[in-house]
């Protein structure tokens, strides 16, 4: 009896081991992981961040936004394609290109992905591991063998030549300026340039490009992309034209930077990021916006330009005075002036 017992117990204890096995041993519902394709570059230089989610068919899952917060990190491009199936799995991937203009160790933050696993209705949080960059300069080493240039060596002058070059040079001069005026008198016009007209201000330019933008079927025919590319352009354009910034070469982290020096109000700055961004995300993430978005990007292009637009405010003693935007004290009548081109 007392070794049937023992027996009885054994085999008990092993079912308990292999059912505890088995519950350990099932594969997790959803895994993610992150990487980075270098740990160390130099100022300037991007690195692409990616991250991985695997997931069960049933699962879940909220991504964060595609502009997140990645720390001293810059975000210069996207690139999330569609999710593929993998060994009876779902695989999801989003890859962004980064860049600083900082020196030092600095860490890319996690990045938060909930899920839902039903029947559980409550959601969870997964986050990414923290990964570090470090940045180094690009400025040489001081200890090398860079010397100083010598001082140039200066050859003797011979005045004979310079004033022979001088005369020939005169006398191009001279028959150049003789050929220009026959020219000009055979085409039957004077001699100096038709006095040109002034250069429209730029406020005028963007407004009446906004206008036609908003009659083009760029909507209509599903040209999203297209449309989100024009409107940020033409913004580009007026605050080229207006703040005498560059704009249509630079990101939209350099062009907020730029601003910096300019004289504008912090809430018009905030709206010109969030139209620009949501342009970016348009353009390079292949965001689909909501339906109402495009006419609320177009609302914020119209209101930046016309609450930025420079104007002159003319007071009863007719004295005008600069002012940043086309509103005037009680009693005042606003002139707009022509911007320098």
């Amino acid at each position: 009896m007392g070794d049937m017992a023992l027996r009885y117990r054994g085999v008990i204890a092993v079912c308990f081991f292999l059912l505890a096995f088995c519950l350990f041993a099932q594969e997790s519902p959803v895994a993610v992981e992150s990487r980075i394709d270098k740990s160390m570059i130099t100022i300037g230089d991007t690195v692409r961040y990616h991250v991985r989610l695997t997931r069960a068919e049933n699962v879940k899952v909220q991504w964060p936004a595609l502009g997140a917060n990645l720390g001293a990190f810059e975000i210069r491009d996207y690139d999330k394609p569609d999710p593929r199936k993998a060994k009876g799995r779902i695989v999801e991937e989003i890859s962004y290109t980064i860049s600083t203009f900082d020196t030092g160790r600095f860490e890319i933050p996690p990045l938060t992905i909930a899920y839902q696993t039903p029947p559980d209705t409550s959601w969870h949080q997964l986050p990414t591991e923290k990964l570090e960059i470090y940045v180094a300069s690009m400025r040489p080493s001081q200890d090398g063998d860079i010397r100083d240039i010598k001082s140039p060596w200066e050859l003797p002058r011979d005045w004979k030549m310079i004033a022979l070059a001088a005369g020939i040079g005169a006398l191009v001069l001279l028959l150049a300026g003789i050929g220009y005026y026959y020219w000009r008198k055979r085409q039957g016009k004077s001699l100096l340039p038709a006095k040109r007209e002034p250069a429209r201000p730029a406020h005028e330019i963007a407004l009446e490009a906004l206008r036609r933008l908003r009659e083009s079927d760029l909507l209509a025919t599903g040209k999203i992309k297209e449309y989100y590319i024009e409107l940020s352009e033409i913004v580009r354009r007026y605050i080229e034209g207006r703040y005498f910034v560059p704009a249509l070469e630079l990101t939209t982290g350099e062009l907020m930077g730029n601003l910096q020096t300019v004289t504008l109000e912090t809430s018009a700055k905030e709206k010109l990021r969030d139209l620009l961004e949501s342009s970016d995300l348009v353009k390079f993430a292949k965001y689909a916006p909501a339906p109402e978005e495009p006419e609320r990007a177009f609302m914020q292009a119209e209101a930046f330009v016309e609450t930025t637009k420079l104007a002159m405010i003319e007071p009863e003693n007719g004295q005008l005075t600069p002012a940043a935007t086309p509103s005037a004290a009680a009693g005042a009548k606003t002139t707009e002036v022509v911007e320098h081109a």
